[in-house]
């Protein structure tokens, strides 16, 4: 068994304990947003009608220069997903490694012939990259979705309204960005990300707490010794999803990490990583 078809094995096990968190929540919320959709555009057009209700309307209103609807909408689907996977994915490793040791099925994982490296890998990539990138793409189709929902209601109110385009063309502009975020929140939430993980799996009890305690713990030390937090401020910035550790404006692209910065975090969650798998090869059940 090769490194990838081992990986998606691994992958399908984290998607069969875990499902309402990877796919069932998103599909859940892409099916919520469609059925809210077509109802509000149902009693749109039960309320105006179509004989007497008529107004001046002006397609350019619905195009994609900044500030227009259609970018608005891009950016509440694309960035409130967003924000709730980075939650998800928080929730899921810090229970990734804990509840296997706690419930003792460690020790039938461990009876396979998987390493502690592709299992930690598999976690590790599941909350970093795969979650974020599942609900990234329940956001694009909720908002095509939804502009197709509404795009229908508005020929039989507007006839010849060209909402779609210009709604299409906004989603692609600010989507292009929003992966640019995504891969960019692979390295700023590193540190965070692992960190969460290695308390997963070294943690004798109540994971939350040691994953929060222990940065509150260093902060207190560092205002007792130092008289600034500059370690904490660090791992907090980097708690911050990035949209919010800095301006964002998804028209200009102006999210970015700074070279310096990136590079050392991913160092400092490359030393997590390897003290997560040296962890779970070290730590068993509890």
């Amino acid at each position: 068994m090769n490194q990838v078809t081992t990986l998606m094995a691994l992958f399908q096990r984290e998607s069969w304990e875990h499902p309402n968190l990877i796919w069932r929540l998103p599909v859940g919320l892409v099916i919520l947003n469609v059925v809210l959709a077509i109802a509000s555009v149902s009693l749109g057009l039960q309320y105006f009608g179509t004989e007497n209700f008529k107004f001046e309307f002006d397609s350019q209103d619905l195009s994609f220069d900044q500030g227009g609807p259609g970018q608005a909408a891009a950016t509440f689907f694309l960035l409130s997903y967003f924000l709730l996977s980075q939650m998800v994915a928080i929730g899921y490793l810090l229970s990734a490694l804990y509840e296997e040791r706690k419930d003792r099925s460690i020790l039938f994982w461990k009876s396979l012939p998987v390493s502690d490296f592709q299992v930690v890998l598999s976690k590790a990539l599941m909350g970093l990259v795969v979650i974020p990138g599942l609900y990234l793409l329940a956001a694009m189709l909720t908002f095509m979705l939804v502009t197709v929902v509404l795009s229908l209601g508005m020929t039989f109110l507007l006839p010849g309204t060209a909402l779609f385009d210009g709604f299409l063309m906004a989603g692609l502009a600010v989507g292009g960005e929003a992966l640019r975020v995504f891969a960019l929140q692979i390295i700023w939430g590193a540190p965070v990300f692992l960190w969460v993980l290695l308390v997963s799996g070294l943690a004798r009890g109540q994971p939350l707490i040691w994953a929060m305690g222990i940065p509150l713990l260093v902060l207190v030390v560092e205002k007792s010794l130092l008289s600034e937090a500059r370690v904490f401020d660090w791992f907090y910035a980097h708690a911050t999803p990035l949209p919010f550790a800095g301006a964002w404006n998804p028209m200009m692209g102006s999210a970015s990490i700074d070279l310096a910065d990136g590079f050392l975090a991913a160092g400092i969650g490359l030393i997590l990583f390897v003290l997560t798998v040296f962890g779970r090869r070290h730590f068993h059940e509890i």
